[in-house]
């Protein structure tokens, strides 16, 4: 009887060992920090009338309220993009941003979140976004976009329980609300060097 205990609980071990590799294996996906340029948040919008009306269609929803935007330049042409910031939430309840191009004078999509982070990889010459937003109770959402056919389309998303939010936060640089719309320095560039 003893033996059958031991091999019970042997056994038992090697099932939640198992169970342990698997979950730990199923990592969410990050994007690596030193992917990312830069990160602003929907505290670095300012009030902006510059989007046409039929611009504006281009929301989901879109009660005519002031716009706020960002101006960032994502395509790297020397001119800044901008992304319009909607009072209205989208249907999902995450914020709505369009992306404008000035430059081409065109929309380039919209894109849902209330953390825009910039990556250094681009497509078709704009850069990627990954954005993170609090959707409801505890769980928060992850998008990622990438230019497709001249528009940001969402290529990825995933919901964040509240360790997995945590272990989200931990794979980014440190973000410095002060240091919003600032070039985050790459992983593998040198230190610039200090004046003496």
């Amino acid at each position: 009887m003893f033996f059958k205990g031991v091999a019970g609980r042997a056994g038992m071990f090697f099932v939640l060992l198992t169970l342990f590799l698997t979950a730990a294996s199923q990592e969410i996906p990050q994007t690596p920090a030193g992917t990312i340029r830069t990160f602003f948040t929907t505290r670095s919008a300012k009030p902006d009338d510059s989007l046409s009306e039929e611009a504006r269609e281009e929301f989901e929803d879109d009660d005519g309220r002031p716009l706020q935007a960002v101006a960032i330049d994502l395509n790297g042409d020397g001119t800044e993009e901008k992304l319009f910031l909607s009072g209205v939430p989208s249907k999902s309840g995450g914020r709505q941003w369009l992306v404008w191009d000035t430059a081409a004078n065109a929309a380039r999509g919209v894109i849902i979140g209330s953390i825009i982070f910039v990556e250094r990889d681009a497509d078709d010459g704009f850069a990627r976004l990954e954005t993170y937003w609090k959707q409801a109770g505890e769980m928060s959402i992850v998008f990622d976009y990438a230019l497709t056919r001249g528009k940001y389309a969402r290529v990825n998303s995933r919901s964040l329980t509240v360790p997995e939010i945590d272990e989200y936060f931990r794979t980014k640089p440190p973000l410095d609300l002060d240091k919003e719309l600032v070039e985050i320095q790459a992983a593998n560039e040198p230190s610039a060097k200090k004046p003496s």
